[in-house]
């Protein structure tokens, strides 16, 4: 059943008063020119439902708060009210009185208002892999815009939504087919992919020489009889050079004992030396004692006053030689004197001789440090020259084997690899023929779906070509010979020529876009499972048919065209300066920019809405 959508009121609030404009009636006229604001008008019906498309002029959005809509759909008569501060819409069932609030866009994932308004119109929200059913998708089948309608249909839309629109309001939308589809298309990237790693199989084998079983096997004995010869030389080494080790461990350790040794004797030459200096001090305070001696032995030969020489005493007897009187005592000091020199001459000796006996047995401590410094350096000599002649080649060769032994398991590893080779290019051609076979089958089972789909589809465009060829054809009968619509992209043509061909014809889009939407119009009201809404919104889709006589004649066809597309259970809203023909219950009102469609809006610029 085809649903339906007609625009009784709508209402936008200004400085807190609501104010708006009725638009129940078959055929809705709004006379207005620029500046009247009817463009504005039909987009804020859309953003009210929830489109999110479109956007309200800036000096529009300064002065509305909030929009209100009521809609008659086939379950009932809804109050949509659109709050802009918040980016609310709320939806008044006026038979039970019930509200529901949905966002204008999900940040959550909840649903929003304009999937509401789809399932309102009676057409399902579906979403699929290649798009979704959403209301500015459905818009762009029900509302021809201004600035579309002289360059190109469906204007604004998301391709992928659009057709996805396009099958489910036309029973179009083949689900089997669209998985058959996917299956056909998976099946091909596995068979693709199949027969690349069978391709790059059989290429490294070519490049192996094509080798067989007994190759294989013939290469894998002589690397196991390679890597058994390895290991033998591997063992033999590490044998050897256990052996060598314990040596040279025996080494290192009489050369660690020799320096210990040697470092003993230093440490034993340096306390030797150290014990010198008091020997040397004595020795210096024996000479000291030894000078005083023999000066106090000797008789004073000068006087100590005037240092002149003394003269012999005279008078008979031992005297004095300072002063010359008999001095009894002389000989007794003498022999005292002399006493003390020769105890002097002693100690001196006795210090000279312990003396040289210390500095002997100094040198002894520095000969034997020597020595033992001497053979430690010879010992670490030896033991290094061992390890250069007998470790170090043996552990080069211990590692060189270690690599060869590893490099062997590794080519014997790649034999056995390659032998398997043999194995798996039987298994990837079993492979590549099982997925190229579902590749096929899965491939003319999406042909045979998609058949079907097409031929559902190119009845339903030639269903559509028929009304869309009497709506234009009536336009301008004089220029349009052919008219169809395209069934893969549902589409106009006219005289043969794509869309972008009669986008840069003057008025021939026009007339192709306006007979398009009265060819849904009619389709949503006529034809079985069409679930398209009995709506259509025709905002100044006249203006790019011409000045002249020969644009005030099509302009003149074309109205009579939609005059006579008008039916009571649908509803056709046009927004144009030209004059309608009389169609019985059509509501015509003029507007201008002092009179615009929003009748409370505060002027701007002489103009209350800028632009239509």
């Amino acid at each position: 059943m085809p649903g339906r959508l007609s625009w009784l009121k709508h209402e936008v609030l200004i400085g807190g008063e609501w104010d708006g404009l009725e638009l129940d009636a078959p055929l809705r006229h709004l006379k207005a020119g620029i500046g009247a604001g009817s463009s504005t008008l039909a987009d804020a019906l859309w953003i009210t439902l929830g489109a999110v498309s479109l956007k309200l002029l800036p000096a529009a959005t300064e002065q509305v708060q909030a929009m209100r809509a009521t809609v008659a759909f086939d379950c009932g008569v809804w109050i949509i009210t659109h709050e802009l501060p918040t980016q609310e819409i709320s939806f008044l069932n006026t038979a039970t009185g019930e509200v529901t609030t949905f966002p204008l866009v999900s940040e959550t994932g909840e649903r929003t208002a304009g999937s509401y308004s789809v399932e309102l119109m009676g057409i399902p929200a579906v979403e699929t892999a290649r798009g979704s059913v959403t209301l500015d998708s459905m818009m762009a089948l029900c509302y021809l815009q201004q600035v579309h309608a002289s360059h190109t249909v469906y204007g604004g839309a998301n391709l992928n939504d659009l057709g996805v629109t396009i099958e489910v309001c036309f029973g179009l939308l083949d689900e089997e087919a669209a998985t058959r589809k996917a299956r056909a298309a998976a099946a091909k990237r596995d068979a693709t992919r199949a027969a690349t790693v069978l391709k790059k199989a059989m290429e490294q084998r070519l490049a192996d020489g094509l080798p067989t079983s007994a190759d294989f096997d013939a290469d894998e004995a002589r690397l196991t009889k390679h890597l058994e010869a390895i290991n033998a030389e591997f063992l033999r080494l590490a044998t050897e050079l256990e052996a060598h080790e314990a040596i040279f461990a025996n080494r290192s350790s009489e050369k660690g004992q020799g320096l210990q040794r040697a470092a003993e004797a230093g440490r034993a030459a340096d306390r030797a030396y150290q014990a010198l200096a008091p020997h040397y001090e004595a020795r210096g305070q024996a000479r000291a004692a030894l000078a005083q001696a023999e000066q106090d032995a000797k008789p004073p030969m000068h006087c100590p006053e005037c240092a002149q020489m003394l003269q012999q005493a005279k008078a008979p007897g031992p005297a004095c030689l300072l002063c010359g009187q008999p001095d009894p005592d002389q000989a007794v000091r003498q022999a005292r004197k002399d006493h003390r020199l020769t105890a002097a001459q002693a100690a001196l000796r006795a210090l000279e001789d312990r003396l040289q006996a210390a500095q002997t047995g100094a040198q002894q401590a520095a000969d034997a440090r020597n020595a033992l410094t001497e053979a430690a350096r010879q010992a670490a000599s030896r033991c290094d020259a061992y390890r250069v002649a007998e470790i170090t080649p043996r552990e080069q060769a211990k590692a060189k084997a270690a690599a060869t032994a590893a490099e062997t398991r590794a080519a014997i590893t790649a034999v056995r690899e390659r032998r398997k080779e043999l194995t798996r290019l039987n298994e990837l051609e079993r492979a590549h023929q099982r997925t190229a076979d579902n590749a096929e089958q899965a491939r003319l089972a999406w042909a045979m779906a998609e058949g079907d789909a097409q031929h559902v589809r190119e009845q339903t465009a030639k269903q559509l070509s028929i009304i869309f060829a009497e709506k234009v054809m009536a336009m301008a009968p004089d220029k349009i010979r052919h008219a169809s619509i395209d069934p893969k992209t549902f589409t106009p043509r006219l005289n043969g020529r794509t869309v972008r061909q009669l986008s840069r014809s003057a008025g021939m889009i026009n007339i192709a876009n306006n007979g398009l939407h009265l060819t849904f119009l009619d389709a949503a009201r006529t034809l079985p499972g069409v679930l398209l809404p009995r709506l259509q919104w025709l905002d100044a889709s006249l203006d790019g048919l011409g000045a002249g006589e020969e644009g005030a004649r099509l302009a003149a066809s074309t109205l009579q065209v939609v005059s006579a597309t008008v039916a009571d259970d649908a509803q056709i809203i046009i927004a144009t300066a030209h004059d309608m023909p009389h169609s019985p219950g059509m509501l015509a009102t003029e507007h201008d920019s002092h009179h615009p469609v929003i009748p409370h809006a505060r002027m701007t610029d002489d103009t209350a809405w800028p632009g239509r």
